[in-house]
């Protein structure tokens, strides 16, 4: 893993999610190293040339960039932590860039949102509990310990993120659940939601997998080596137009009878893909 220390100028950017929103991020890379990770776009504009996962550049003034810079932010705007990075990644744990941005963002009204895979969150719950609107995001796409393992490498794992959800919700920290990607053959909804319940989470989002940029690629390379069989009926999924809305519409009135069953509101973005966008 290469680390690099960088100054930045500038802390806050325009968030490419649906509604618009500011984004903030804490570090360039990350050492989860997701293989299916939308976000490896960057190396274009950062100038990096290493492996996605390999990298990671520790943004050490942002906390005091942002300081600045919140005084010209609307008051209600929201703000998104981690949406192209993890902002609880390890070395969060050395840096504590995220928990610098908090400790300025808490003297603010906006609405925050976190973005994670990791139970390092549950460190700075002092702070979440003096927010005035805050809410935890967990990416939990699987209930398939080893499909997460070789998928996301240097993340917590699943029971740790259920637990580290638990813990908040119980301090009355809202946190959400991205059931995302949701991968054909791994994703097991019925026993997602359940734990969604019992963890204390109050909405579901869910998305299918972008496949464009390269995203396809690591996947691609884990099925070949470790799941020969599931390969071709994967691939096919996802990038034939009609077995894609074949499989996700199913899918889909899965998820909407479970958001009934267990009283948990879902969003559902099921038009990701080369395949849905024929």
């Amino acid at each position: 893993m290469r680390i690099k220390e960088i100054i930045c100028k500038s802390a806050i950017g325009k968030c490419g999610f649906p509604g618009g929103g500011l984004a903030i991020n804490s570090y360039v890379g990350c050492s989860h190293a997701c293989v299916y990770c939308y976000a490896r776009f960057m190396k274009r504009f950062t100038g990096h040339t290493e492996e996605w996962g390999s990298f990671v550049d520790a943004r050490i003034n942002i906390a005091e960039v942002l300081q600045k810079q919140m005084k010209s932010v609307k008051p209600n705007e929201q703000i998104y932590i981690g949406t192209v990075t993890d902002p609880y990644q390890p070395i969060e744990g050395k840096y504590k860039l995220t928990r610098k941005i908090l400790e300025v963002l808490v003297n603010y009204n906006n609405p925050v949102s976190i973005l994670t895979k990791s139970s390092l969150v549950l460190r700075d719950l002092d702070l979440l509990k003096k927010m005035k609107k805050v809410d935890v995001n967990f990416t939990i796409a699987t209930n398939n310990e080893v499909w997460k393992k070789l998928t996301e490498p240097g993340s917590s794992t699943l029971d740790q993120r259920l637990i580290t959800a638990k813990k908040l919700s119980q301090e009355k920290i809202v946190v959400f659940a991205m059931m995302g990607p949701y991968w054909p053959f791994f994703t097991d909804p019925e026993v997602l939601f359940k734990e969604f319940k019992q963890a204390g989470i109050k909405q579901v989002f869910t998305e299918s997998l972008n496949t464009i940029g390269g995203n396809w690629i690591g996947v691609e390379n884990i099925l070949k080596e470790k799941y020969p069989k599931l390969l071709l009926p994967m691939k096919e999924i996802l990038f034939d137009s009609k077995k894609f809305l074949e499989f996700y519409n199913l899918e889909k009135q899965k998820i909407e009878k479970l958001s009934k069953k267990y009283h948990l509101p879902t969003t559902i973005y099921f038009n990701r893909g080369h395949a849905a966008k024929k």
